[in-house]
């Protein structure tokens, strides 16, 4: 069973997915992100100003995730190294992901990828408001990543919107659960969690039912 858990960037789908890894023990559970599937700096697209965007479909090597999801349903482990963000100073650590019966997958495009979609049994979109994802990106960018606040909002206004609005929005009307997060994170992650949880509970009984 895979469940994806998607929205725009700075919504709040990696706090999540922590809460989520917080709770549900590792022998149940697989982790996997597109995050860790971005190309190369050298291969990304560049904007009209010579700037790369790294928030297209295009960005990511997504026939790759494809074929790991694929190999981890057929009970094979996949290994990746972790994206660093583009920034040199960071080790790329190999990360290996066993396989298990429950997958989550997060994302920012794995809706819009008919391939990825159509291996995602439960859809999870996290929705929140434009101001509040820009604080969120300021201050996790800034601060925690060491980006230049005047190119973190440039990035947000020139290509996080536009390929939200383009790419990611038009997917919350196929999402099966969809959750406002427009707080710290806590209570919309307690609510992914519930869904989540119960969803994995009907499939376990399922299981001992049959």
């Amino acid at each position: 069973m895979v469940f994806g858990i998607t929205g725009c960037s700075a919504s709040g789908k990696s706090f999540i997915v922590e809460y989520l890894k917080e709770r549900i023990p590792s022998s149940e559970v697989s982790f996997i992100f597109q995050d860790n599937y971005y190309k190369k700096r050298e291969d990304q697209s560049k904007d009209k100003n010579g700037n790369y965007n790294f928030d297209l479909p295009s960005s990511f090597l997504n026939s790759e995730l494809v074929e790991d999801i694929i190999s981890l349903k057929n009970g094979n482990k996949v290994s990746r190294k972790e994206y660093n963000f583009n920034n040199p100073n960071i080790k790329q650590e190999n990360i290996v992901v066993f396989p298990r019966r429950i997958i989550i997958l997060e994302g920012l495009f794995i809706l819009s990828d008919p391939n990825i979609k159509e291996l995602i049994d439960h859809k999870i979109f996290i929705d929140s408001k434009t101001e509040i994802m820009l604080d969120r990106r300021i201050r996790r960018d800034s601060k925690m990543r060491g980006y230049d606040r005047i190119d973190v909002e440039y990035k947000f206004e020139n290509h996080v919107i536009p390929s939200f609005m383009k790419y990611i929005l038009p997917e919350k009307n196929n999402a099966d659960f969809i959750v406002e997060n427009n707080g710290n994170g806590n209570r919309a992650a307690e609510l992914v969690y519930g869904y989540v949880s119960k969803l994995i509970s009907i499939e376990n009984n399922n299981i001992l039912g049959s």
